[in-house]
């Protein structure tokens, strides 16, 4: 018998392909680990990693409280446990690192079938669907999502944001029910998928007003039902289960939400099932009503928190925590390049809504475009949304590039054919234009980019295990700073980045940014053992800006309040560690 050639397009659309391209890119991420490390990346990881630990050392479920940070009350946490359930699962049997390593890679494989699922149903020609499976490293925000040691909340928001894509284009109400469970799951990690869900029961609604597929009630109702499950469980263990109370907050589900969506869901089921529901008009004023009635019973039952999900900012914290969260900022606080990178996904759907799908406006295509655009104009927003839009917008980035790559290619000298795919392939995704345009980001310097800051940060890096040699005390430290601390060692902590424990996140900035007459009042107050800061740290240099003797700065200097002592074996280079002394005197070497 003779050989046989390999049949590449045979096997493309199979799930096969999809695991082999993960595979790939997967042993490519552990091969270079090494050389990047095998800790957590930054404070939002270090705390997820808390947050298992805690769980599997016997914390409850629902209790999700950071009790090592401001002891005994602890941190108020707006985390679900629904993230940290792979993580145990790796954990426990594998040990820490190897669930740190596989779990956000695993989280990339369900997005990968979603994108799989999309162009099954757009029907693509096999050039474009290799080019939809194998783009996604050329997506900026992607590869830092789903990689080693990224272990928040991002890579799973992302995945359930992509398999919604995938079921939003089927036509069964299974589908639709599917879709419900994930987005509620969605929303349940964190309530920014909130307006992204609203623009999914949107689209199912302008099904229903195009052709009068009765699906949005399908979608909804499970949607409204598994919320309400979880918060009448929250509740259930709080009552009786002795679970940690945690009050009111606006960050996350509450009732409110729950009754307007299972109201607006009983409106669409009555009103899609009325006999004079024939014609658009009087389909689009049923769903008119739906969504006016849904808003006016969330809006009754949420007040202020339907308008401000974070409530009211400390001053403080606003003005040196969190106007400086790169990824939580809107396009306008962005530097050029990010900028780009953030519009340039946008142009890329529509580009390839044009070329595919301008002359079927009832579509599945164009309903994926319209939840593209949507996730791009929420990252304007919010940047850190644009991990979605550039995941939903790989499919258009592949028609585009199944359709000009070969014209280009096809040209006969060379000199044009090389500038035509160059163009092509800095056309299709946003990469190019972001790392051209990285140059003019020093020329137009933002407030997160102050020169100033710059300047003031020390060379080197900051080894916090070091703080393991000393007794386990509480430890007054810059707010990212403090997970990292518990992670590595046994201390607990004042304060760390989570908003609603504004109290103490105050406490801590106001003694950092402050004269030492402040500090020490925060310090009489919380009465902890060591103060910890790095000089090294990009927070830390922007506190030294406000004042040219505050706290801080007397600390990374030669002359620190006499109230402490440097430990002169634990600190090492730009990290400094002090003992506090009691009443003045001097504390006991260990």
């Amino acid at each position: 018998m003779g050989n046989r050639a390999f049949d590449w397009r045979a096997k493309l659309r199979t799930p096969w392909a999809v695991l082999a391209v993960w595979a790939t890119y997967a042993l490519i991420r552990l091969a270079v680990q090494p050389l990047l490390g095998w800790e957590p990346l930054g404070p939002d990881d270090w705390t997820r990693l808390l947050e298992v630990r805690a769980w599997i050392d016997g914390q409850s479920w629902w209790d999700v409280t950071q009790y090592r940070m401001n002891p005994p009350a602890g941190f108020s946490m707006h985390w679900s446990r629904l993230v940290d359930l792979p993580l145990a699962a790796l954990a426990i049997p594998f040990g820490e690192t190897v669930a740190m390593v596989m779990v956000p890679l695993l989280w990339l494989l369900p997005a990968l079938l979603a994108l799989r699922a999309i162009m099954l149903r757009l029907a693509f020609a096999d050039l474009a669907f290799l080019f939809g499976l194998i783009l996604f490293p050329a997506m900026p925000l992607l590869p830092g999502v789903f990689t080693p040691m990224a272990i928040d909340h991002h890579g799973p928001q992302a995945a359930l944001a992509t398999v919604c894509a995938a079921l939003l284009l089927r036509d069964t109400r299974w589908s639709a029910v599917a879709c419900g469970l994930c987005a509620a799951a969605w929303v349940e990690i964190s309530l920014e998928g909130l307006p992204l869900v609203a623009v999914i029961a949107g689209l199912y609604g302008l099904r229903y007003w195009w052709a009068g597929e009765r699906l949005l009630h399908w979608f909804i109702i499970p949607f409204a039902i598994l919320l309400a499950a979880w918060s009448w469980a929250e509740t259930f263990s709080m009552l009786f289960l002795d679970a940690a109370p945690t009050g009111f907050y606006c960050d996350v589900i509450g009732w409110g939400h729950v009754e307007g969506l299972l109201f607006s869901a009983l409106v669409m089921l009555v009103a899609t099932h009325w006999p004079w529901q024939k014609s658009p008009g009087s389909r689009l004023v049923s769903l008119a009503i739906a969504g006016v009635l849904c808003l006016l019973a969330m809006f009754s039952a949420l007040g202020t928190c339907a308008v401000n999900p974070m409530a009211e900012l400390d001053p403080l914290l606003q003005t040196y925590w969190h106007g400086y969260i790169t990824e939580g900022l809107p396009i306008w606080k962005q530097p050029v390049s990010t900028m780009l990178m953030l519009v340039w996904p946008m142009g890329i759907v529509l580009a390839g809504w044009w070329t595919a799908f301008r002359r079927k406006l009832a579509s599945p295509g164009t309903l994926l475009a319209l939840y593209a655009l949507a996730a791009g104009g929420y990252s304007l927003l919010v940047m850190r949304e644009g991990v979605v839009a550039q995941l939903l917008a790989i499919p258009f980035a592949a028609l585009l590039l199944a359709q000009w790559l070969p014209r280009a290619r096809a040209l006969a000298a060379p000199v044009p054919r090389i500038l035509a795919t160059l163009s092509v392939l800095g056309l299709a995704t946003p990469m190019f234009a972001t790392a051209l345009a990285k140059p003019l980001d020093r020329h137009f310097p933002l407030a997160t980019m102050r020169p100033d800051v710059v300047a003031l940060m020390e060379r080197g890096e900051c080894d916090y295990s070091r703080l393991a040699a000393l007794q386990p005390g509480l430890v007054l430290a810059p707010l990212d700073a403090g997970p990292e601390i518990l992670g590595l060692t046994d201390h607990t902590i004042v304060a760390a980045s989570y908003h609603r424990n504004q109290r103490p996140m105050h406490d801590v900035m106001a003694a950092l940014t402050g004269s030492v007459a402040e500090a020490r009042q925060v310090v009489d107050r919380y009465h902890p053992a060591y103060v910890v800061v790095c000089g090294a740290a990009a927070d830390v240099a922007l506190y030294r800006t406000a004042a040219p003797d505050n706290f801080v700065n007397r600390l990374l200097s030669d002359s620190p309040p006499a109230w402490l002592a440097l430990d002169e074996q634990v600190s090492s280079g730009p990290l400094r560690v002090y003992r506090v002394r009691p009443d003045g005197i001097p504390a006991p070497r260990r």
